[in-house]
Formats: C-alpha cells, structure tokens, sequence
C-alpha cells in the first residue's frame, strides 16, 4: 500500500515525509524544553545552552565558523553537545525523503542516478560550458551582494552598511574566503537538502505542470512551508505572536519563491546539477543573515530587503531568459547523452 502510494504520488509522498523528520525533532525539542527547562542550570534549557555553545564556537574560531550556519560548525556543535545531534536531520529531511521514495520507486539504480546529481555538469554538457556557467553564476552571486550593499551605502545607512560588510566576513582576507566556501559548498541547508528540492521535486513538478516557472514557484511554496515546524516552539512558549508569524512568514515566502526561479534556471542549464543551487541557497542563507532582525534559535527574522533583492533578481532573470528557465535546454543535455526522461530516473 505504502509502496503504491509513493508511485503514484511521488511528490507527495516526498513532502510528507520531508515534513515528518522536522515536526517528530521540533516535538522532540518541545518536549525537552517544556519537561527540562532547567537542564543545564536555572533557565538553561537545551536550546538556550546549545545555541550559547555555538556562540561560543563562532567567537572562539572565527575563521572556522565565521558563516554561521554551516555544517561543520553544526557538526562540530552537535560533537559536544550530543544532545542536539538529531537535529542533524532537520537539514537533511529533504534529501533523505527523496532518496527514500527513489528507493522504493526506482531501487539502485535510481538512486545512483540520483545522487549523481551533486556532479557539477550532467549529461552531454562540456567541461567548457560548465565553467562558463558556473562563472556567470558567481558574478550573478557577486554583483547581488555588491548592489544590496552600495544601496546600503549610498542611500541608506553607512553604519549599517558596514555591518553588511562584518557579516560578509571583510574583516581579513581568511575570513572572507573561508566564510564564502562555506556559505556556497558547507551550508547546511543548502548541502544537505537540495538534492531533494531541486535534485528530485524540481522535474517532477515541471513535468506534472508543463511550466517551469509555475513549478519554481510552487516548489518555492512548498519549500517554505516545510520551515513551518520550527516556528512551533516560539509559539508554544509566547516568544512569537501570530502578527509576526504572518508577518515573517510572507517576507520568508517572496525570499523562497523568487530563489526557487533562480535556481531552477542555473540547474536545468547545467543538466540537473543540484551544485548550482546549493550555491545559490548558501547565499541565501550567508546573505539574508545581513537583513536578520531577530535571531531565536532556529528561527529568523528578516526585513524586507531580502525578499526585494531575490524577488528583482527573479523578475530580471525571467525577462532575460523566459518563462522556460532553460527546462527544453536541460532535455536536450539529457537527451544527447542518451537519456529520454531528463532527469534523475535514467
């Protein structure tokens, strides 16, 4: 039955499980909270201590753990405080529910294809055209951050602006380049759960829809509703009221959406490569962190320039490329190389 209905309904078998991992850890974490909340000394719940030992790290080793959501930081977090070590799976849900129902769908083979997907470039694509890609996405990734930080600077507030510049590690030349490789290839988010977003639901949902924007969206949709969870807490314990709930959620749904285009058009053009949005949601995480008005534990709180700069960054990309986002030129890679479903079922 359950085998039946994940071939029949795979994305939504998918997204089931993806939000079953997070709700049963932030229920774990509930519990702990609520039952414990002295664990650790008078108001040292769990979350207050290991959010103070990753603090503490990131002071500690700045150069290590400047990008602050990376997954060596996390792993590093979770070593010491074992406690926490579950929570592994909260970035992980996505990648580790395509990878469950490709199991069952489609065995081995389905899921080499699958993870042959962290490759850079995929099917008959070149050496050559990778590069190319791969440099238009970095200067894409380079004159965002310049524009949201001239802005700053020429039209907003030069004090800010230079806390725009401390977040994006230009405090000394390791810094920087550490906290970008970890921002664009060790994010957390971006490595361990795009191979399920963009790796499996992508084509499936452009296939079901036959329009690829459409389907960038949606999944944009889907994909911020899956955070849901992690707001639970707040609420439960009165640090969160429901105006910013909706408030947070809405801004948190233009960001998602508009980096869901983006996104899709850099995977598709290099075949169904999972790499170019992994890159593009470490930057999403590295970069929103400029804009954060509130930080509780997992939970973020972000202004409106961050949706501004992905939602213009979007609507320049749709009018350049067009509402295909490059889908037909993935089918031709795959196609070339042999492949006829263009994508991760080969």
């Amino acid at each position: 039955m359950i085998r039946k209905t994940m071939r029949e309904h795979p994305f939504l078998s998918y997204y089931f499980i993806a939000v079953a991992f997070p709700s049963l850890l932030f229920t774990y974490l509930t519990i702990l909270v609520i039952s414990f909340p002295d664990m650790y000394g008078p108001g040292q719940s769990v979350a207050v201590t290991f959010y103070a030992l990753r603090d503490t790290l990131i002071e500690t080793y700045p150069v290590l753990f400047h990008h602050q959501d990376s997954v060596v930081l996390y792993v590093t977090a979770y070593f010491l405080m074992p406690i926490g070590a579950p929570f592994f799976f909260f970035p992980a849900a996505p990648t580790c529910a395509a990878l469950i129902v490709t199991a069952a769908n489609h065995g081995k083979r389905g899921l080499r294809a699958l993870v042959r997907l962290y490759k850079p470039v995929q099917g008959s694509l070149r050496a050559g055209d990778g590069i190319r890609i791969y440099a238009i996405l970095l200067g894409t990734i380079a004159a965002m951050t310049a524009t949201v930080w001239l802005r700053e600077y020429w039209f907003g507030d030069p004090s800010q602006a230079q806390h725009y510049l401390q977040h994006l590690g230009f405090i000394d030349p390791v810094t920087f380049l550490s906290s970008w490789l970890m921002a664009l290839f060790l994010n957390q988010g971006a490595l361990l759960e795009e191979l399920g977003w963009r790796g499996f639901g992508l084509p499936l949902l452009t296939r079901a829809l036959r329009k690829p924007l459409l389907a960038a969206i949606i999944l944009g949709v889907f994909w911020t509703f899956w955070h849901f969870p992690r707001e639970v807490p707040g609420l439960l314990s009165g640090s969160q009221s429901w105006s910013d709930l909706v408030t947070g959620q809405a801004l948190f749904l233009i960001s998602c959406c508009s980096m869901s285009v983006v996104a899709a058009y850099f995977v598709n053009i290099t075949g169904g490569s999972v790499l170019p949005a992994i890159m593009l949601h470490g930057t999403f995480n590295h970069v929103g962190g400029m804009f954060s008005s509130i930080q509780e534990g997992a939970r973020s709180g972000f202004t409106l320039d961050s949706p501004l700069m992905w939602l213009t960054l979007a609507v320049l990309l749709v009018l350049v490329v067009g509402k295909d986002l490059g889908w037909q030129k993935r089918l031709q890679i795959r196609s070339e190389d042999g492949v006829t479903n263009g994508d991760h079922r080969q």
